[in-house]
């Protein structure tokens, strides 16, 4: 099971790496830091269960740097929601260091022959206990490499968990914040960080265990942990898929002159208090210029028209653009974009009416792929179908 689920994590962090590169690319500190996990989630399971030495020379101690790398991704993920950026500092580099450090110290069993990995692994195969004699760090031993690394990763879980506090504490609180987008990413990060925690502790508790017995032993007295933990695993990874919204952040707008100004409790309050006005929400102006680019330069009509494209063109964020068509707007993508092909396609059907024309061209014109998708849409929005629409316009008497 850790295995399949590990594979189907880094199949779902590249699908969200690719989406995000160029339009939230503080997405991508999440799918580097989920890529990261299930590669150690594949070097546990064939340590563990696998009884392949093959597969286990390669993935056995090789990819452990990552595992000090999950902080820091976690950290610039959760920081960067938090925020509404994807930019890291140059004093971010040091959280870097023990990753480092630990990728110099297993340099010369990187550079072993392959026959003596293989050694290596027919050996934790045959006597799993043998996994803490085997030197694998110039720097420190195998027992403190396995505690390290947890211990980082929860000290950053839990600094994660006071971001998260402090963010939202009722002093620090920002009323400048979409709520809705805003609930919706603090889930997200709820079920994240506290997975995450309750997956770390249950992992301790198995190093623990088989350091003060011998790992045979403390694995098989663990294994009530092992299921608790892969649940949360699971919770963690599948959550991405049931709810693709928390992969948007939180949105907010860069602050004007005007939102730069301090303000009184007051103030503050009154600004909570009309923020159910559309016009004082902080994406409004964006929202209108959604509005005029769609108006004035029309991509709707190219059939692979997307909310990607809105966001490329007016270069702010996809999560900024699908709260303003979702919440101000209050429309769906699809139903927006269908309505402004038909209204294009009415546009074109009254200019034209002197003319020559199909209606299989004037459907490709505004956008659709095919006459049925066309007629069905036409029919929908206008109450008519396009021939019907047609001669009403040729005859007025029809009407």
């Amino acid at each position: 099971m850790l295995l399949y689920v590990s594979i189907f994590t880094i199949l779902l962090s590249l699908i969200l790496l690719f989406s995000n590169w160029n339009i939230n690319r503080n997405a991508t500190y999440l799918s580097l830091f989920l890529i990261s996990s299930s590669v150690y989630g594949i070097a546990h399971y064939f340590v563990m269960y696998g009884k392949s030495p093959f597969w286990l020379a390669i993935f056995y101690n090789h990819f452990t740097p990552l595992m000090l790398l999950l902080g820091p991704f976690l950290l610039f993920y959760v920081r960067g929601t938090l925020n509404d950026t994807y930019t890291i500092k140059k004093i971010d580099f040091l959280h870097f260091i023990p990753a480092l450090v630990h990728l110099i110290g297993i340099i010369p069993y990187t550079l072993q022959p392959f026959s003596e990995k293989l050694q290596i692994a027919n050996a934790i195969i045959h006597n799993i206990d043998t996994i803490l004699n085997i030197n694998i760090n110039l720097f420190y031993n195998t027992t403190i490499s396995f505690i390290i690394r947890p211990v980082l990763l929860l000290c950053y879980i839990l600094y994660c968990m006071y971001l998260l506090w402090k963010r939202f504490s009722v002093s620090n609180f920002d009323y400048n914040i979409p709520k809705k987008q805003l609930l919706i990413s603090v889930r997200w990060l709820i079920i994240l960080i506290v997975s995450l925690f309750f997956i770390v502790i249950e992992f301790l508790i198995i190093t623990f265990n088989s350091i003060q017995l011998k790992p045979s032993i403390g694995l098989i007295n663990s294994y009530p942990l092992y299921i608790l933990s892969g649940v949360a695993y699971c919770i963690m990874s599948f959550s991405l898929l049931l709810f693709p919204n928390i992969l948007y952040g939180i949105p907010r707008r860069t602050p004007t002159e005007s939102t730069k100004k301090s303000k009184t409790p007051k103030q503050v309050q009154l600004i909570q208090e009309e923020a159910t006005i559309i016009e004082e929400d902080p994406f409004f102006d964006l929202s209108e210029n959604i509005k005029k680019y769609l108006n004035d330069e029309r991509p709707f009509i190219h059939p692979d028209f997307s909310i990607s494209d809105i966001a490329l063109a007016l270069q702010v964020p996809q999560n900024h653009v699908s709260y303003c068509i979702n919440t101000i707007m209050q429309t769906k993508f699809s139903a927006l974009k269908s309505d402004l092909r038909i209204d294009y396609a009415a546009e074109l059907l009254s200019e034209n009416l002197n003319e020559s024309f199909t209606i299989e061209g004037i459907a490709q014109q505004s956008g659709f792929r095919t006459r049925a998708s066309f007629y069905n849409a036409f029919k929908e929005k206008i109450g008519v179908t396009p021939t019907e629409f047609i001669a009403a316009k040729t005859n007025p008497s029809n009407i």
